[in-house]
């Protein structure tokens, strides 16, 4: 590569790299083949360096990019595929805690599968699945345990005793919550976990059906942030219903043969970019302009 000047605009580079890497999976990309797609510019003793900061640029906006090279033998990196949605919306703390509650659950994939692998801590030795009698704080554990098998819980809760069908649990400010249907009551009601005492689980499938009131109102994509704006992308006939899956039913379409052009109603337009930039290359923004430039400047600022 000659020297002297930046031979890609910063954005073509983003776009090659992250497509190259996509395309090479699941072999991934050796770091002298990728220094060529990235073509940079200037001296030859940069070029890694200047890849291994693009590579934590696009990590930190979502992608989940590994060198999954042995200690001491040149990077192979990858791009692994996952939901990037909870690495973009939590901190880092919040999807620790959330690995590890997936992780006492006995839901060991979940880390992966979720986008969040590699963002915090590794889980302490307590923490990986053990029988419940040799486990000390196991209000969580055995809610967990529960709503994994439908059981009834049992415990005690500000001085009462309760039979509580569980629904989910969620963070909040004082610790993990509970929602469920108790029984004697009309409501659903919360309970913080770490304020049960006397927790005993029933049978699996003693609890009623679940119940998820908040379903929608969990996804950000649903949430009126911003003034209504409909937004028009286009995609494959083969990759349509991921489109619609990720960015919404769209409310108007047309087809061609090798093209499909949807009108999407954006309210939250941070978390309509952040599945944007999840699809990649299978969808492109048409119009308004507007949208065109958040995306623009938004990917320009991963460079500064």
């Amino acid at each position: 590569m000659a020297g002297g000047r930046d031979q890609l605009g910063p954005l073509e580079r983003v776009t090659r790299v992250l497509v190259a890497l996509v395309a090479a999976e699941p072999k991934g990309i050796r770091t002298p083949r990728l220094l060529k797609i990235a073509a940079f510019g200037g001296g030859e003793e940069h070029h890694v360096r200047q890849l291994k900061r693009l590579i934590e640029d696009l990590n930190g906006a979502g992608w989940d990019i590994r060198n999954t090279a042995s200690p001491g033998q040149t990077a192979i990196y990858r791009a692994f595929a996952g939901d990037n949605r909870l690495r973009l919306s939590l901190t880092p703390e919040q999807r620790t805690e959330l690995a590890r509650a997936a992780l006492i659950a006995g839901y060991a994939e979940f880390a992966t599968r979720a986008g969040i692998e590699g963002t915090g801590a590794p889980p302490t030795p307590e923490l990986r699945t053990a029988p419940q009698s040799e486990r000390n704080d196991d209000a969580l554990n055995k809610v967990l345990y529960a709503l994994e098998r439908h059981c009834r819980l049992r415990f005690v809760y500000k001085r009462r005793p309760r039979v509580v069908h569980p629904h989910f649990v969620y963070p909040g400010t004082s610790g993990w919550h509970l929602v469920g249907h108790e029984d004697g009551s009309e409501k659903h009601k919360r309970f913080v976990t770490d304020r049960m005492s006397d927790v005993r689980v029933d049978l699996p499938r003693t609890a009623d059906p679940r119940y998820e009131p908040y379903r929608d109102e969990l996804d950000p994509l649903t949430w009126a942030i911003d003034e209504p704006m409909d937004v028009t992308v286009e995609t494959t006939p083969a990759h349509r219903n991921q489109v619609e899956t990720l960015l919404g039913m769209s409310s108007y379409h047309e087809i061609d043969d090798d093209a499909v052009r949807l009108t999407i109603r954006v309210t939250h337009r941070a978390a309509f970019r952040n599945r944007l930039y999840e699809l990649g290359p299978r969808v492109r923004v048409l119009a308004p302009e507007t949208i065109r430039r958040e995306l623009l400047q938004e990917l320009e600022s991963l460079l500064d």
